[in-house]
């Protein structure tokens, strides 16, 4: 061991090599130190003193001088890092995502493994054949246990991903699921540095970059530390210490160029030395200009100009686009700023009470009310308010309590209200900065005067979402009303074309009846005349058909002389039951009905007497039920008509319905007009659904009807009742 020391030395290679080494070591142990009791943290350590020791032992390795002293650093030293580096990032992944009761066999037949190897290198004679010789120093030449050595290596390290692989699809915490992320992904660089095992198999002189490999590493999950907080450290200086070892990155490239060009220095000329000097110093603080405000802002560090912060915020306020767009604006900017990562911002909903959380996060609350004693103390007061100085502020004496519960309950550390003319618009509130600082001065100025813009800018934006949504009410009611409206103008064309159609007809009608009437009457006379004097049977019978036909065309034209008569005037109006009108019109067709195997089932309720001529609506309810047995004798042999009255919506309502053929949709909207039939021929004149039609709108009322074809149809005549005219006292 003495002569392996003495033979020690460096090179060029083994510079960066050890650089990186040191900076794993530390963080390792760093990560150690800030939670002993953790596991996962003790086998972190172990993962970096792993690669510690390659790395070390490969510094070492390259520059020695003899084989024989490079082949025991690797065996002693390095080896002892390699064999056991993937069993450990196996053992990682066991316990850092709670694996270790289902794969604790597994994590032990690991470590036995790698002590195997590590022990049969020490004895046996084919885990190494020697070393070969590369330009960058000696490196070890693998035998063929090392051979299955590298497939228990893959193996486990392959394990490892696949369980960072199923914790992720598993996992359902975005967070987590973003410690994981990252973790397998800083795994994985790292172990695309077994590319050097390549030139350990063979005689390949490809430079070895595993060391790079493992420093991106490193610093993924330094990142990942300091933001996901994926082990259990939750001091500040943990960020304190990393910025350090970040920051002296930046002077790395210097001491590597005068490493590297010490002797071309030395032989320089002073004056062109010192112009080189001079020259590397400029190069330095341009590259720590560009490079430190990013590790500074990483590790929460850096200091902005707030007022230059408060100008630009002020100036893009203009150009934001909806309440969504300046909520998000507004964090962002606090968050970038202060550094914190929870905000939340609550508005005023309406005339209402309370405010409304109008942020995106889900935690927390969901509303706050305005009734609370600590939110209207912030309303009359309207200052920002610090947790800090709860208990200290004399300020906070009547409401003390109030407040240390308001901040519990919602979790923050400073509350910025939104006041306008002495009314509170809303509320800001901040969590604990992330790199667990107290807020400053200078911040909470700033915050003071980033409110008073973001209250008038929330102000507006409120006033313009209540015009738009007044404006989005007023435009449903007006398209409600203009549909209302056009269903109104619709229904009265139709009355008025009903209503002229049936003036029309009407007075056709009169005037074909009186044309016809007389000639009826002679021919009907005369026929009664030739019967009395007639004895032939035969001629007889003609003169009897002639009479009746007569007779059936005088029935028909004083139909049309009841149609064209015009209305009533009002002091011949009555009042009527039509309880009455009903069971009249039933009284003098239940034979007939019967007859015609038609039963009629009645359910007439006490009605209110309406203002009527009932021999008018005694006709229309013959001709709507006389309707009813013609459309149940096409369709079958029996049948049965349903008659119900009842008051509804202050109309008198009777309803008469059969089970006969019904009437086909496209035949509904013409039954009203008048000589319309689907009658045969000499059985309707289609003239009493027309005739019965006038008759109810005389009478301020609505007929309608349903009907469903080959089910039956529905007749409904509704009838105002009278208005009740109240007394009014004499005066």
């Amino acid at each position: 061991m003495g002569e392996m020391l003495s033979a020690i030395r460096l090179s060029v290679h083994s510079i960066p090599i050890l650089i990186v080494s040191t900076i794993i070591l530390f963080i390792g142990l760093f990560v150690l130190f800030q939670n002993r009791k953790s596991v996962a943290n003790f086998v972190f350590f172990l993962i970096c003193l792993c690669v510690n020791l390659w790395l070390y032992g490969s510094a070492f390795l390259y520059p020695a001088e003899n084989p024989e002293t490079a082949l025991k650093i690797y065996k002693y030293v390095t080896f002892l890092g390699v064999s056991y580096v993937a069993t450990m990032v196996y053992l990682f992944s066991v316990v850092w995502l709670k694996l270790a009761r289902e794969q604790k066999v597994y994590a032990a037949l690991g470590l036995m493994g790698s002590a195997f190897f590590y022990f049969r290198g020490w004895v046996g004679h084919d885990s190494f054949l020697g070393m070969y010789r590369y330009f960058w120093g000696n490196y070890p030449h693998y035998g063929l246990t090392n051979l299955f050595f590298l497939q228990f290596f893959f193996g486990y390290f392959f394990a490892a991903f696949y369980n960072f692989a199923l914790a992720y699809r598993r996992e359902t915490s975005p967070i987590r699921k973003k410690q994981i992320q990252f973790i397998a992904a800083a795994f994985l660089i790292s172990f695309m540095g077994s590319v050097d095992f390549l030139p350990k198999l063979a005689y390949w002189p490809v430079y070895p970059i595993g060391y790079v490999c493992v420093f991106v590493w490193i610093m993924m999950v330094a990142y990942a530390i300091v933001k996901y907080k994926v082990m259990d450290i939750e001091t500040v200086i943990h960020k304190t210490l990393m910025w350090a070892v970040l920051s002296s990155l930046v002077f790395l490239p210097v001491a590597a160029c005068f490493f590297f060009f010490r002797e071309l220095f030395m032989k320089m000329p002073p004056v062109l030395s010192s112009l080189a000097g001079v020259a590397v110093f400029w190069v330095l603080m341009i590259y720590a200009k560009k490079i430190q405000p990013w590790i500074d802002h990483f590790f929460q560090r850096r200091k902005y100009d707030l007022e230059r912060v408060l100008i630009e915020f002020n100036d893009n306020l203009v150009h934001l686009k909806g309440l969504s767009e300046l909520v998000a604006y507004i964090m962002q900017t606090v968050r970038d700023v202060l550094y914190v990562d929870k905000v939340h911002v609550f508005l005023k909903e309406g005339g209402k009470r309370r405010l409304v959380r109008v942020d995106t996060a889900k935690e927390g609350i969901a509303d706050l009310s305005l009734e609370d004693g600590f939110v209207r103390w912030m309303e009359a007061h309207d200052d920002v308010v610090r947790v800090d100085f709860i208990d200290i502020d004399p300020r906070f004496e009547q409401v003390r309590k109030e407040a240390r519960e308001f901040f519990e309950r919602v979790e923050i550390k400073l509350c910025v209200p939104l006041v306008l003319n002495g009314e509170l618009m809303g509320l800001i509130l901040l969590g604990p900065k992330v790199n667990l600082k107290t807020f400053l001065a200078p911040e909470i100025q700033f915050l003071s005067e980033l409110r008073g813009a973001a209250t008038i800018a929330f102000s507006n934006s409120i006033r313009l979402i209540e015009m738009q949504e007044s404006l989005r009410r007023w435009n449903e009611e007006l398209e409600q009303k203009v549909r209302q409206r056009t269903r109104d103008l619709e229904e009265a064309q139709k009355q008025l074309i009903q209503a002229e159609k049936l003036a029309t007809i009407g007075t056709l009608a009169g005037g074909v009846a009186h044309e016809i009437n007389n000639p009826l009457t002679a021919v009907l006379t005369n026929a009664q005349m030739l019967k009395m004097s007639l004895m032939n049977t035969e001629d007889a019978e003609s003169v009897l058909l002639i009479e009746e036909g007569a007779k059936r065309c005088q029935v028909i034209v004083q139909k049309l002389m009841n149609y064209a008569r015009k209305p009533v005037e009002g002091s011949l109006l009555g009042e009527v039951d039509m309880n009455r009108v009903i069971e009249n019109v039933l009284a003098f067709l239940r034979y007939q009905l019967e007859q015609d195997n038609i039963k009629v089932s009645t359910s007439l309720s006490p009605l209110t007497r309406i203002k009527g001529i009932d021999n008018e609506l005694e006709q229309v309810v013959t001709n709507i039920v006389l309707n009813a047995r013609d459309a149940i004798k096409s369709a079958k042999k029996t049948g049965m008509i349903s008659v119900k009255t009842y008051e509804q919506n202050g109309s008198v309502c009777a309803s008469i319905e059969d089970d006969g053929v019904g009437i086909p949709q496209e035949n509904i909207s013409k039954i009203f007009d008048p000589f319309f039939t689907t009658k045969d021929v000499g059985k309707g004149t289609g003239l009493g659904l027309a005739i019965s039609y006038g008759i109810v709108e005389k009478h301020g009322g609505k007929i309608e009807v349903r009907s469903r074809q080959n089910e039956g149809t529905q007749f409904l005549v509704m009838l105002p009742r009278p208005v009740v005219q109240e007394d009014k006292p004499v005066v």
